[in-house]
């Protein structure tokens, strides 16, 4: 069976996706550790609203790892299993590392560049779009030089004919 080209739109939307969750879950969890001051009723609701906020930061967690195995392409054994792996309490931890470093792999062999909170919209655009410039992000829309007005970059369908 041949592996799936992933798709760099969804991978790169879901990778942003995915950190915001951990950011969340981790403020969650830490929050309740500040000095709230006198300890009364409105704290006890807010310690149940931020134990609610991390419950379902953690099962959105569970579904955006399928959802980032799936776009990547991974077979759907590996996908059910991690989905499964994601319930235990140190498995998820550890799970959460390896699919982020995997997907952040797949990212960058592609050309793009993954920062902290992962890749811009724009710049999976200019990869992606074969009419923008891939070094520029330049529109070539009409294009017949065979290189980017903009930064000089030789185009890359220029020699094997138009994209689309």
């Amino acid at each position: 069976m041949k592996p799936r080209t992933p798709d760099l739109r969804k991978l790169a939307r879901r990778q942003r996706w995915m950190v915001w969750l951990v950011l969340i879950a981790l403020a969650s969890q830490c929050l309740p550790f500040l000095p709230w001051g006198q300890r009364g009723q409105y704290v006890m609701i807010m310690m149940l609203a931020l134990s609610l906020l991390h419950l379902v930061a953690y099962v959105l967690m569970i579904i955006g790892v399928v959802l980032v195995l799936t776009a990547q392409g991974s077979h759907p054994v590996i996908v059910v299993l991690c989905g499964i792996l994601m319930v235990a309490p140190c498995a998820n931890f550890l799970l959460l590392v390896l699919v982020n470093r995997s997907v952040t792999r797949t990212l960058q062999r592609a050309g793009l560049h993954v920062g902290l909170m992962g890749v811009k919209e724009e710049e999976v655009e200019r990869i992606v779009n074969p009419e923008l410039c891939s070094g520029c992000g330049y529109n070539l829309t009409g294009n017949v030089s065979g290189y980017c007005p903009e930064c000089g970059r030789a185009i890359e369908w220029a020699v094997s004919g138009w994209p689309g």
